[in-house]
């Protein structure tokens, strides 16, 4: 798919990076669908149709998608290494505190990100720090046996 001007203007640390775009941009789902393996619900807790969160999870804040990934069996942990037995994500936290994107970890140890309703890409953890996303704040992760449930 080559290199994308629009992923990279964003992303300042992708330009003359190593990133792969691996899919066409698609409005129905966003990074909390794509990091939970939902590919038909637009996660968000904006109280619209068209969008879903889950019920009975705080309001969309860093505390609310903490516990949707909670609810998926995730727990905090300080290491975003390669560890085959658990499966890893990591949220994007502003400046302003509040949560701005989430990605996976793969099995070879890069991470895939949903770009809003853009494209897919797999790139390294910190490539997507800037000022939309923050910083990759929070590593979750949850145990696979070896064996994830989402690639």
């Amino acid at each position: 798919m080559g290199r994308h001007s629009d992923i990279e203007d964003d992303f300042p640390r992708l330009r003359g990076g190593d990133y792969t775009p691996t899919s066409e941009p698609d409005p129905a789902y966003n990074c909390v669908a794509w990091a939970v393996g939902d590919l038909n619900n637009f996660w968000d807790d904006v109280g619209v149709a068209g969008y879903y969160w889950p019920p009975d999870v705080r309001s969309d804040t860093v505390n609310g998608w903490i516990d949707v990934f909670r609810l998926h069996g995730y727990i905090e942990t300080a290491d975003s290494s390669l560890d085959p037995e658990y499966e890893k994500v990591a949220i994007y936290v502003g400046d302003d505190g509040f949560p701005q994107h989430v990605t996976r970890q793969k099995a070879s140890g890069r991470w895939t990100s949903k770009l809003g309703k853009g494209r897919d890409i797999e790139h390294d953890l910190h490539a997507l720090e800037s000022d939309l996303y923050g910083k990759a704040a929070i590593i979750m992760q949850r145990p696979c046996g070896g064996k994830r449930v989402l690639e």
